[in-house]
């Protein structure tokens, strides 16, 4: 367990290594991510569907606006932890219920995923 000190110097460390690095999360086409400096970082621990643990850590650069679209409700990031695409989606125009309090949706695989496992599975 990390003291108070340990847990401060680590986050330093963290932030420091957000030097010269871009937002990961999608962006419009017009503005791309990579103009988009890198300010924080969304976390999110991945674990091991047969064992039940969670192992490995998923930090993704974020920038400033993506930060604030996280603390808005209407709002909601998709977010594909097999090929690391994601896609804002905006709650009141969704043609699907998203609830109340969820603000990310982590994905195991991705529509974009499933077809491409799809196309290598026909040319077998």
């Amino acid at each position: 367990m990390l003291n108070k000190r340990e847990l401060e110097f680590s986050k330093i460390i963290a932030y420091a290594h957000l030097t010269d690095r871009t937002c990961e999360l999608k962006h419009s086409k017009e503005d791309p991510a990579k103009n988009h400096p890198a300010v924080d970082y969304l976390c999110q621990y991945l674990g091991d569907q047969k064992t039940g643990e969670s192992n490995t850590l998923l930090q993704i650069p974020i920038c400033s606006e993506c930060v604030d679209a996280m603390s808005d409700t209407d709002w909601i990031l998709v977010y594909c932890v097999n090929c690391n695409e994601s896609q804002w989606i905006y709650r009141p125009l969704a043609k699907m219920n998203y609830p109340e309090g969820n603000l990310v949706y982590w994905l195991d695989d991705c529509p974009h995923c499933i077809e491409v496992q799809d196309i290598y599975s026909k040319e077998r």
